[in-house]
């Protein structure tokens, strides 16, 4: 006979979730791709227009911690970090070598001063804390700093209750501000901070008070004034405050999305969307400097505007969909069966789903974007 708990019904899936996930990771896209690719590398011409906001990677952050918080409170630490490294290391490790080669072997001379170095320090996950150690691709450096993230909340759940979870929210504000001034006078201190990003603390203190909200442990105005201290953080650690108004309009659809009805109105395009955020992982390992290549190789040819816009965003979705199909589902349906098979139990879902719903044991966090940090600093960040 199937085990009871065999017959639990899955809950129902909401598009928000999905929409707001896409219109995250299309904003990461259009940002590198209008400015910081064409900044990085000015020859390629203007594109047919410039997207400044770099909110996009803040957004998924806060949603990332949103979905961690669901999973935790399931009680099961272990198993959830474990699923969590299922997801992300493996397609990073393979995008790190991918990345790596293009702009090694297919990229022009002179592109990129990686070496071998470079290479097994991001691999280990290490680069960050390393100044003359380059980094494969600069938008990177989250997939660190979120697993350092969702090893503190496993260790951390059980005693993180009521109060002290309340006073450490407002720490991860709070702390790195007061910090800053410092930075300029301890060589130590900057790389801990660097090497943590303590800058985007805020970031997970905004998506644990949005979740706790939603599960009716935090009071609106508490909400509030947490959130607004958020955005006040964002705006001294980054100076972006256009940028800043813009992830404040994606916190309050996040807000939507964790406590209000479902976006119905989102079902006539519900099956692209869900596809697109399925991916959105993948996506991101691959879209920066790979797509920076793929728009100067068609700008060598004589392609322009348009048409290199149309490249970098081609280019990332179908090696973001090969990345998914072919590194990402296997590795973690594999790793996932091992960790099962060790319990003598089988997994309860040996594949992730085709796309981060908005149930806590499939969602999947995304770290996107390259450090921006600014304010008194004088060594530059990696």
């Amino acid at each position: 006979m199937i085990p009871a708990q065999r017959h639990k019904p899955r809950t129902a899936r909401r598009v928000s979730w999905d929409v707001l996930r896409v219109v995250a990771i299309g904003c990461v896209l259009l940002h590198h791709a209008t400015l910081t690719s064409v900044s990085s590398h000015p020859d390629l011409g203007p594109l047919p227009f410039r997207f400044p906001m770099s909110m996009g990677a803040s957004t998924l952050m806060v949603v990332s911690a949103f979905f961690a918080c669901a999973s935790l409170d399931s009680g099961k630490p272990g198993q959830f970090l474990w699923r969590r490294l299922a997801r992300l290391l493996p397609a990073y490790m393979a995008a790190v070598l991918l990345t790596y080669a293009v702009q090694r072997w297919i990229a022009p001379e002179g592109w990129s001063q990686l070496d071998g170095r470079d290479v097994v320090y991001n691999l280990l996950l290490v680069n960050q804390w390393f100044p003359d150690v380059d980094i494969v691709d600069f938008a990177y450096w989250t997939v660190p700093v979120q697993i350092a993230a969702f090893i503190a909340g496993a260790v951390l759940v059980k005693h993180m209750r009521g109060k002290k979870l309340r006073f450490f929210l407002w720490a991860l504000i709070v702390t790195p501000l007061l910090l800053r001034p410092l930075l300029d006078h301890s060589h130590t201190l900057f790389v801990i901070y660097n090497g943590f990003a303590l800058h985007r603390a805020q970031l997970f203190a905004a998506g644990i008070a949005i979740w706790l909200w939603h599960k009716h442990r935090m009071s609106t105005p508490h909400l509030v004034a947490l959130l607004t201290a958020t955005l006040v953080a964002q705006a001294i650690h980054t100076t972006e405050y256009g940028s800043t108004l813009g992830f404040a309009v994606l916190l309050l659809l996040v807000c939507a999305a964790a406590a209000g009805p479902d976006w119905v109105f989102f079902a006539p395009v519900a099956r692209p969307v869900t596809w697109l955020a399925g991916i959105s992982y993948g996506v991101y390992l691959v879209h920066q400097q790979i797509g920076t290549v793929v728009m100067d190789r068609m700008h060598a040819v004589g392609l322009r505007s348009w048409w290199l816009l149309a490249g970098f965003l081609t280019s990332a979705v179908v090696l973001g969909w090969l990345m998914t199909k072919f590194v990402e589902r296997p590795a973690y349906r594999l790793l996932t069966q091992i960790q099962s098979g060790s319990s003598g139990s089988s997994p309860r879902r040996p594949v992730p789903s085709v796309l981060p719903v908005s149930q806590p044991r499939t969602a999947l966090a995304d770290p996107l974007t390259e450090l921006r940090l600014a304010g008194p600093l004088t060594v530059q960040m990696r």
